[in-house]
């Protein structure tokens, strides 16, 4: 037997940007055949059937991968073109909050003032929330003059600037005059592939408003 054909071999997509740090990815192979890995990704799985494989990447760090292939040699020693991944980024870090305003330990802070909170990369609109109907503290970002047993209540939902990673609310009314405030972020914030805040973040001494 005589076989100087090469298999054929095409892929499938990697979702990007992804927090799975161990990506699934698919491709199919018009022969059977052992797998070959290049680039910055491989896999425990070495061997390829005919028709569909899913393949499981070992573990990859935070961070762009552009070159990952993989090539697939018949039992007669022929081997494919080698096979591209599509680019996908990983993003598994948790998001945190890198500062507030009004800062922490601030005075005479306007009573008409907004409330932001500024996040350390880009979060998903919907996971950022306050509460617009009532006083509780259910919502996500969170303003309280009482340590967290009411909170304020806010005139409509944060907008979001700075490529999503700043999110700014108003209350409702006016601050009280010579008041310490507290903001709070819950774990209910994600970023915008799903990774949750790993602690809530509450400011350790809080602002003060103004004299009036």
């Amino acid at each position: 037997i005589v076989d100087t054909t090469v298999p054929v071999i095409s892929g499938s997509t990697i979702t990007t940007p992804t927090n799975d740090s161990t990506p699934n990815y698919t491709f199919s192979s018009d022969e059977a055949g052992t797998i070959t890995y290049g680039g910055s990704c491989s896999s425990g799985t070495t061997s390829a059937t005919s028709g569909n494989n899913t393949i499981t990447l070992v573990s990859l760090t935070d961070g762009t991968y552009e070159n990952c292939k993989i090539t697939v040699t018949d039992s007669a020693g022929n081997a494919s073109s080698s096979l591209t991944m599509n680019s996908f980024v990983v993003d598994a870090t948790s998001p945190t909050v890198s500062s507030t305003s009004p800062s922490d330990t601030a005075s005479s802070v306007s009573i008409g003032s907004t409330i932001s909170v500024t996040f350390s990369e880009s979060i998903d609109n919907s996971s950022v929330t306050a509460n617009t109907s009532n006083t509780t503290c259910s919502e996500s970002m969170q303003l309280s003059l009482n340590n967290f047993s009411s909170c304020i209540q806010m005139s409509s939902t944060p907008s979001a600037s700075n490529t999503n990673k700043t999110f700014s609310v108003t209350p409702s009314d006016n601050l009280s005059s010579e008041t310490s405030y507290k903001i709070r972020v819950t774990t209910l914030v994600k970023d915008v592939v799903g990774n949750s805040m790993s602690n809530s973040y509450t400011t350790s001494n809080g602002f003060t408003s103004a004299d009036v």
